[in-house]
């Protein structure tokens, strides 16, 4: 594959059937040939707004393997995978294809408690999460509970199966190469895709909020293979920021033209982090705003990690410069003045953005902390009440049933006031650090199962009450009719 489109006319091809558009093909054998083709698909994917990062027509020209690959999986997820769930993510103003794809697989897996998706890696080497997909939508196809017993290469090759036979997609994945440690992510994505195109595709709003607050934890660890808590209660866990300086700058001698270049698109960059951390308000004092706030810049530190390894290239390639003696006392004072500016503006967005990370988090557990005392008192009381209302005598007249079933009827309209700060509880966040480590996580779990079993009797009771209310006011109207 990789000589194959080195000279760019069978990605020209490509291009062509996917945009229906004729594209000039230039049939010389030079190496200059080549670059003109590739760059003129460059050119086109540029055009069709194709997301590239530091891939050049040199890079597949040369056959470099991964960069080759990376474009190939541009085209992939740009034609395949948006181009299927474009509709969706339209209708829900979502641009993340990703995490479209992991709420509808949340959503649809959602009843098999066997099953509980966190990714696209680990989350399917069972295959389990495939059946339950299939299951989900089309359960006259197999027994879930036969799917259950099954090993997971059966299981991967059963739900491969079914898939083929009764929804006509290709076996793209092999169950040997999914029931590993660490499977390929892009290859489940694609086929996760082509499920979601044949299948019913209701995403929720609720189930895209449920993955944005997904623990960041899981995500890291699922990575590496190394699942160990799921919980209730959301865990995230950060990591900070720092210039790391990737060993491959040092492989090739750096000329100051590209290190300028590479500069120039770090400050750029930097510049516009800036902005975007300045412009992030104040934080709230309600709840609900707090935990916006926080997956907000929470998706911030993750932007400058992401961009972290770029600022540490730029640092070591103008270092690189220095030793190798080829510049002027001149260029070697404005690269040196550089490299301060650079890091100083580096570490000043960091250290604010953790500092920022570390208040929204105190302030989202003290909100928190102050909902569950708030929901305690509340149930206290309502169970003060409730054995109020357990020793209430019932006359013998239709009078005093009547203010039995409009006292039992406030107490249904408080427990629906109640039940919107209750469900609120179902989403909390909380950080684990190493201070803390797992207890803080254990300690609110059990403060929430506590509270959610008294919610529970409460509201068990209050229903079989206003049950018990209702077939005595039947007995009474039945008594009223007999006598007239």
């Amino acid at each position: 594959m990789f000589t194959d489109l080195k000279d760019g006319r069978k990605l020209l091809d490509l291009l062509e059937g996917l945009t229906g558009t004729s594209l000039p093909k230039e049939r010389g054998s030079t190496r200059v040939h080549a670059l003109n083709n590739v760059n003129r698909v460059l050119q086109v994917l540029h055009q069709d707004n194709v997301d590239l990062v530091n891939i050049g027509g040199t890079d597949i020209v040369d056959g470099n393997h991964k960069l080759t690959l990376g474009l190939l999986w541009s085209i992939i997820l740009h034609w395949q995978v948006k181009d299927v769930m474009k509709d969706v993510m339209s209708d829900l103003q979502q641009t993340n294809s990703e995490k479209i794809l992991l709420s509808w697989v949340r959503q649809s897996t959602r009843p098999y408690s066997q099953v509980n998706v966190l990714n696209f890696t680990t989350s399917w080497t069972d295959g389990l999460a495939f059946n339950a997909v299939l299951h989900q939508h089309r359960p006259d196809l197999f027994s879930w509970d036969r799917v259950v017993k099954m090993s997971p290469i059966e299981r991967l090759e059963h739900a491969f199966g079914k898939a083929q036979t009764y929804l006509g997609i290709e076996k793209l994945l092999d169950p040997e190469d999914v029931a590993v440690q660490l499977p390929d992510k892009k290859s489940i994505i694609m086929y996760l895709t082509s499920l979601f195109e044949v299948l019913p595709q209701q995403v929720t709003l609720d189930a895209i909020r449920e993955v944005e607050t997904l623990p960041r934890k899981y995500k890291k660890e699922c990575e590496e293979g190394e699942i160990s808590l799921q919980s209730s209660v959301l865990e995230e866990e950060h990591e900070s920021p720092g210039a790391e300086t990737p060993s491959t700058v040092a492989e090739v001698d750096m000329d100051l033209d590209s290190y300028q270049i590479a500069l120039e698109e770090v400050l750029t960059w930097l510049l516009s982090a800036e902005d975007t951390f300045q412009e992030q308000e104040d934080i709230a004092d309600d709840v609900e705003e707090v935990k916006d706030q926080f997956a907000t810049h929470e998706a911030f530190m993750m932007e400058l990690t992401a961009h972290q390894s770029s600022v540490g290239s730029v640092l070591q390639a103008g270092n690189q410069l220095i030793t190798q003696g080829t510049l002027s006392d001149e260029e070697e004072f404005e690269i040196q003045e550089q490299m301060t500016l650079l890091n100083a503006r580096w570490e000043a967005l960091r250290v604010d953005s953790m500092d920022r990370q570390s208040r929204l988090h105190d302030v989202l557990m003290e909100l928190q902390k102050r909902q569950l005392e708030q929901l305690s008192a509340w149930l206290t009381l309502t169970e003060e009440r409730i054995q109020k209302m357990e020793t209430c005598p019932l006359d013998d007249d239709l009078k005093s049933l009547q203010k039995l079933l409009e006292d039992h009827k406030c107490l249904q309209n408080d427990l629906e006031a109640e039940q919107v700060k209750v469900n609120s509880l179902t989403h909390m966040v909380v950080i684990v650090d190493e201070n803390s480590g797992e207890s803080t996580a254990a300690l609110l779990e059990d403060q929430l199962q506590k509270l959610g079993e008294r919610w529970t009797a409460v509201c068990r009771w209050t229903e079989e009450r206003w049950n018990r209310l209702q077939e005595i006011n039947i007995l009474w109207q039945e008594l009223l009719e007999e006598q007239v």
